[in-house]
C-alpha cells in the first residue's frame, strides 16, 4: 500500500488523511504507513456506532438516584445521542464533542451510583466514540 501511495506522488512530509471504519487493525496499518496522518471515520461507520449506542441506551434505567435526587437517565441519553448525530451530520464537530463530553459525565455519575451493566457499557462506547 505504501508503494501505491508513493506511485501517486506521496511525499514523506505530505499531509495525509485516511478515511476508514476506525477498526484497530486498519488504524495500525495507517499508522505504519504514515504516522503523522489524520484518521477519520466514514459517515456510515459513525452512524452505525451511534445506532449501536442508542440501542444500548434503550436498556438504561429510566432514572437513577444521586444523593437525594432522582435523575432522569434513559430519555436524556437518547436525546443526547440524537443531537450528537445531528451536529455531526451538519458539520458541527465542536458541538457534537461538547454534547458527547456532557453525556459521558452524566453516564459516569450514573454508572458510579447504579452499577448498572447497560450504563457501564454505554459509558465505554461513548468514551471510545469520543476518542
Amino acid at each position: 500500500m505504501f508503494e501505491l501511495l508513493q506511485s501517486h506522488g506521496l511525499q514523506p512530509n505530505q499531509r495525509v488523511a485516511f478515511i476508514s471504519d476506525g477498526g484497530e487493525d486498519v488504524r495500525g496499518v495507517q499508522i505504519y504507513l504514515h504516522p503523522e496522518a489524520e484518521h477519520l471515520l466514514d459517515w456510515f461507520h459513525v452512524t452505525m456506532r451511534l445506532t449501536e449506542l442508542k440501542q444500548i441506551a434503550k436498556g438504561l434505567p429510566e432514572k437513577f438516584r444521586q444523593a437525594d435526587d432522582q435523575c432522569e437517565l434513559r430519555e436524556p441519553a437518547l436525546k443526547d445521542l440524537e443531537s450528537i448525530k445531528w451536529y455531526l451530520w451538519h458539520g458541527n464537530v465542536f458541538k457534537a464533542l461538547d454534547e458527547l463530553q456532557g453525556l459521558e459525565m452524566d453516564l459516569d455519575a450514573a454508572a458510579f451510583e447504579t452499577k448498572n451493566k447497560a450504563t457501564r457499557k454505554l459509558l465505554k462506547g461513548v468514551e471510545e466514540l469520543r476518542i
